[in-house]
């Protein structure tokens, strides 16, 4: 009888297990489930957003400096911002919205995680007609943040059709006071620019009705 008893015991803790696994699985799965329905809602999301970033250049992108930033050069339609006195042309005034993507190379030596966007810096702007002619729109571009992250940009007053050289002078971090450590526990082996880093782009443009 003790023996009958003792199986029957064993039996019921086995029972018990197989439940408790059968209900962190339908756990796991409902996790899971729930994981891939909230990045699918993501992805709509994105896609649904109702605009699109064109390159300045298809052949110029991501152009690299100093071994330790890369550069990307888009439009798309120009955009409200805030605060209103701070934020440059309003969209009702502007042809486009162009925007500097700075970010940090993988193995850049100042302290960068790969692909981060790189902040602190002073970004100027020249769109020039290629063929010399005309005045150059020029200005400085703002610090901003967009749903996809922060960026270097400004809405532009561009109405005009042409062949056009884009050149972006970026300013070293260190003239807008950023400091780097350069101990030998926690410094970074880089030290920035101390020339203004200067990139072009050649832009067939064409105005868009947005």
């Amino acid at each position: 009888m003790r023996s009958l008893k003792l199986v029957s015991a064993a039996g019921a803790l086995v029972l018990a297990g197989t439940l408790g696994l059968a209900a962190c699985s339908s756990s796991d799965d409902a996790a899971d489930t729930s994981t891939d329905a909230a990045t699918e809602a993501a992805a709509d999301a994105g896609n649904d957003a109702g605009f699109e970033e064109f390159n300045v250049n298809d052949s110029q992108v991501d152009q690299e400096a100093e071994g330790q930033i890369s550069v990307n050069l888009v439009y798309f339609q120009p955009v409200d911002m805030e605060p209103a006195g701070a934020a440059g042309l309003p969209a009702s005034q502007a042809d486009l919205h162009l925007e500097a993507d700075v970010s940090a190379l993988a193995d850049n030596t100042l302290g960068y995680g790969a692909g981060d966007f790189v902040p602190g810096l002073t970004v100027d702007y020249s769109i020039a007609p290629a063929d010399g002619s005309g005045e150059a729109v020029e200005g400085t571009f703002m610090q901003m943040n967009a749903s996809d992250g922060p960026h270097y940009g400004g809405n532009i007053a561009l109405p005009d059709a042409g062949q056009y050289t884009v050149t972006i002078t970026i300013h070293s971090p260190e003239e807008n006071g950023w400091v780097l450590h350069t101990d030998p526990d926690t410094g970074v082996k880089g030290r920035f620019w101390t020339e203004p880093i200067e990139l072009t782009w050649d832009w067939d443009y064409t105005p868009m009705e947005w």
